[in-house]
Protein backbone atom coordinates (compact mmCIF):
# COMPACT_ATOMS: atom_id res chain seq x y z
CA UNK A 1 0.00 0.00 0.00
CA UNK A 2 2.87 2.38 1.17
CA UNK A 3 4.68 1.61 -2.17
CA UNK A 4 1.25 2.33 -4.52
CA UNK A 5 1.17 5.67 -2.77
CA UNK A 6 5.26 6.89 -3.11
CA UNK A 7 4.64 5.81 -6.90
CA UNK A 8 1.68 7.66 -7.07
CA UNK A 9 3.60 11.15 -5.54
CA UNK A 10 6.39 10.56 -7.76
CA UNK A 11 4.12 10.42 -10.89
CA UNK A 12 2.54 13.69 -9.72
CA UNK A 13 5.50 15.01 -9.20
CA UNK A 14 6.82 14.15 -11.90
CA UNK A 15 3.82 15.20 -14.22
CA UNK A 16 4.09 18.46 -12.45
CA UNK A 17 7.89 18.95 -14.01
CA UNK A 18 6.84 18.11 -17.05
CA UNK A 19 4.18 20.56 -17.19
CA UNK A 20 6.72 23.29 -15.63
CA UNK A 21 8.79 22.39 -18.49
CA UNK A 22 6.65 22.59 -21.28
CA UNK A 23 5.53 26.12 -20.25
CA UNK A 24 8.99 27.31 -19.63
CA UNK A 25 9.96 29.76 -22.29
CA UNK A 26 13.77 30.75 -23.41
CA UNK A 27 15.55 32.80 -20.99
CA UNK A 28 15.70 35.35 -24.12
CA UNK A 29 11.91 35.56 -24.10
CA UNK A 30 11.27 36.37 -20.21
CA UNK A 31 10.10 34.91 -17.31
CA UNK A 32 8.25 31.59 -17.29
CA UNK A 33 4.84 31.77 -15.81
CA UNK A 34 5.98 29.86 -12.79
CA UNK A 35 7.97 32.48 -12.32
CA UNK A 36 5.76 35.07 -13.28
CA UNK A 37 2.71 33.49 -10.67
CA UNK A 38 5.79 33.63 -8.02
CA UNK A 39 6.57 37.06 -8.18
CA UNK A 40 3.03 37.98 -7.99
CA UNK A 41 2.42 36.03 -5.02
CA UNK A 42 5.42 37.39 -3.20
CA UNK A 43 4.57 40.71 -4.27
CA UNK A 44 0.99 40.09 -3.09
CA UNK A 45 2.38 39.03 0.65
CA UNK A 46 4.46 41.98 0.23
CA UNK A 47 1.86 44.09 0.31
CA UNK A 48 -0.31 42.30 2.55
CA UNK A 49 2.21 42.86 5.15
CA UNK A 50 2.74 45.96 4.48
CA UNK A 51 -0.66 47.25 4.78
CA UNK A 52 -1.07 45.25 7.98
CA UNK A 53 2.12 47.33 9.33
CA UNK A 54 0.68 50.52 8.21
CA UNK A 55 -2.73 49.77 9.82
CA UNK A 56 -0.84 48.62 13.27
CA UNK A 57 1.05 51.57 13.33
CA UNK A 58 -1.65 53.95 12.73
CA UNK A 59 -3.32 52.03 15.24
CA UNK A 60 -0.72 52.61 17.91
CA UNK A 61 -0.60 56.14 17.10
CA UNK A 62 -4.45 56.89 17.38
CA UNK A 63 -4.45 54.42 20.88
CA UNK A 64 -1.47 57.30 22.15
CA UNK A 65 -3.32 59.78 20.96
CA UNK A 66 -6.44 59.24 22.88
CA UNK A 67 -4.85 58.01 26.28
CA UNK A 68 -3.31 61.50 26.04
CA UNK A 69 -6.07 62.90 25.28
CA UNK A 70 -8.43 61.49 28.03
CA UNK A 71 -5.56 62.52 30.71
CA UNK A 72 -4.90 65.53 30.01
CA UNK A 73 -8.47 66.32 30.25
CA UNK A 74 -9.20 64.28 33.26
CA UNK A 75 -6.26 66.08 34.87
CA UNK A 76 -7.33 69.52 34.06
CA UNK A 77 -10.90 69.20 34.44
CA UNK A 78 -9.89 67.38 38.14
CA UNK A 79 -7.60 70.03 39.40
CA UNK A 80 -9.34 72.80 38.46
CA UNK A 81 -12.27 71.15 40.20
CA UNK A 82 -10.54 70.23 42.89
CA UNK A 83 -8.96 73.64 43.69
CA UNK A 84 -11.98 75.70 43.79
CA UNK A 85 -14.12 73.06 46.15
CA UNK A 86 -11.14 73.53 48.33
CA UNK A 87 -11.18 77.02 48.02
CA UNK A 88 -15.05 77.37 48.52
CA UNK A 89 -16.75 78.21 52.27
CA UNK A 90 -20.03 76.91 51.08
CA UNK A 91 -22.37 75.04 48.62
CA UNK A 92 -25.54 76.22 46.78
CA UNK A 93 -27.34 73.33 47.44
CA UNK A 94 -30.40 75.03 45.43
CA UNK A 95 -28.16 75.53 42.39
CA UNK A 96 -26.71 72.29 42.18
CA UNK A 97 -27.88 68.30 41.21
CA UNK A 98 -26.24 65.04 43.39
CA UNK A 99 -26.49 62.03 42.85
CA UNK A 100 -27.13 61.93 39.17
CA UNK A 101 -25.82 62.11 35.66
CA UNK A 102 -25.54 64.99 34.56
CA UNK A 103 -24.56 66.51 37.69
CA UNK A 104 -24.30 70.02 38.89
CA UNK A 105 -22.28 71.43 41.41
CA UNK A 106 -22.00 75.13 42.43
CA UNK A 107 -19.90 76.33 44.98
CA UNK A 108 -20.08 79.95 47.23
CA UNK A 109 -16.68 81.37 47.37
CA UNK A 110 -14.69 84.53 46.55
CA UNK A 111 -12.86 85.86 43.82
CA UNK A 112 -9.57 87.51 43.85
CA UNK A 113 -10.42 90.90 45.47
CA UNK A 114 -12.67 89.03 48.71
CA UNK A 115 -16.23 89.58 46.84
CA UNK A 116 -18.83 86.80 47.25
CA UNK A 117 -19.24 85.08 43.79
CA UNK A 118 -20.34 81.88 42.58
CA UNK A 119 -18.68 78.85 40.38
CA UNK A 120 -20.37 75.99 38.62
CA UNK A 121 -19.33 73.19 36.85
CA UNK A 122 -21.74 70.89 34.43
CA UNK A 123 -21.64 69.42 31.50
CA UNK A 124 -23.17 70.52 28.10
CA UNK A 125 -25.40 68.98 25.57
CA UNK A 126 -22.13 67.94 23.56
CA UNK A 127 -20.75 66.20 27.11
CA UNK A 128 -18.28 68.74 27.47
CA UNK A 129 -16.95 69.57 31.26
CA UNK A 130 -17.83 73.55 31.59
CA UNK A 131 -17.27 76.03 34.03
CA UNK A 132 -18.88 79.31 34.72
CA UNK A 133 -17.52 82.22 37.12
CA UNK A 134 -19.96 84.42 38.75
CA UNK A 135 -22.28 83.26 35.52
CA UNK A 136 -20.27 84.05 33.06
CA UNK A 137 -19.38 81.61 30.80
CA UNK A 138 -15.46 80.51 31.12
CA UNK A 139 -15.26 76.75 28.64
CA UNK A 140 -15.02 73.88 28.72
CA UNK A 141 -12.01 72.28 30.55
CA UNK A 142 -11.79 69.34 28.57
CA UNK A 143 -9.97 68.83 25.08
CA UNK A 144 -12.82 68.55 21.77
CA UNK A 145 -12.48 65.01 21.32
CA UNK A 146 -13.23 63.73 24.77
CA UNK A 147 -16.38 63.31 26.07
CA UNK A 148 -17.65 63.61 29.96
CA UNK A 149 -20.54 60.14 29.91
CA UNK A 150 -20.76 60.72 33.34
CA UNK A 151 -20.18 63.09 35.76
CA UNK A 152 -22.23 62.78 39.30
CA UNK A 153 -21.52 64.61 42.64
CA UNK A 154 -22.17 63.69 45.88
CA UNK A 155 -22.28 66.27 49.13
CA UNK A 156 -20.47 64.16 51.57
CA UNK A 157 -20.26 64.80 55.63
CA UNK A 158 -18.22 62.53 57.81
CA UNK A 159 -18.59 59.94 54.83
CA UNK A 160 -22.56 60.38 54.52
CA UNK A 161 -24.45 62.34 52.42
CA UNK A 162 -26.31 65.84 53.47
CA UNK A 163 -28.39 68.29 52.53
CA UNK A 164 -27.40 71.27 54.43
CA UNK A 165 -24.11 71.36 55.96
CA UNK A 166 -22.09 69.50 53.05
CA UNK A 167 -18.57 69.68 53.57
CA UNK A 168 -16.75 67.63 51.45
CA UNK A 169 -17.60 66.66 47.44
CA UNK A 170 -17.43 63.41 45.65
CA UNK A 171 -16.87 63.47 41.92
CA UNK A 172 -17.99 60.54 40.05
CA UNK A 173 -16.68 61.42 36.27
CA UNK A 174 -15.96 59.28 33.14
CA UNK A 175 -14.36 60.15 30.39
CA UNK A 176 -14.36 58.61 26.91
CA UNK A 177 -12.75 59.04 23.28
CA UNK A 178 -12.85 57.37 20.09
CA UNK A 179 -11.26 57.72 16.94
CA UNK A 180 -10.91 56.23 13.93
CA UNK A 181 -13.05 52.77 15.05
CA UNK A 182 -10.34 52.96 18.55
CA UNK A 183 -12.33 53.55 21.38
CA UNK A 184 -11.41 53.98 25.39
CA UNK A 185 -13.34 54.94 28.39
CA UNK A 186 -11.97 55.58 31.66
CA UNK A 187 -13.60 56.29 35.32
CA UNK A 188 -12.34 58.76 37.81
CA UNK A 189 -13.16 59.24 41.37
CA UNK A 190 -11.74 62.33 44.06
CA UNK A 191 -13.39 63.54 47.44
CA UNK A 192 -12.14 66.90 48.10
CA UNK A 193 -12.77 68.81 51.73
CA UNK A 194 -13.76 72.29 51.28
CA UNK A 195 -11.18 73.97 53.16
CA UNK A 196 -13.72 77.43 53.85
CA UNK A 197 -16.20 74.98 55.82
CA UNK A 198 -13.79 74.08 58.43
CA UNK A 199 -13.08 77.15 59.91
Amino acid sequence: MEYRIKKIIQRGIKNIQNSIFKIRYSAQKGFTLVEMIIYIAFFAILSVLSINATILVMKSFYTLRINQSISQSATTALERMSREIRNAYSIDMVNSTFGTNPGRLTLLTKDDLGALTTIEFYTTAGNQINMKVGGVEQGSLMTKTVLATNLVFRSMYNGTATSTNSKAVKIEMTLADNRAGISKTVKYYDTIVLRGSMH
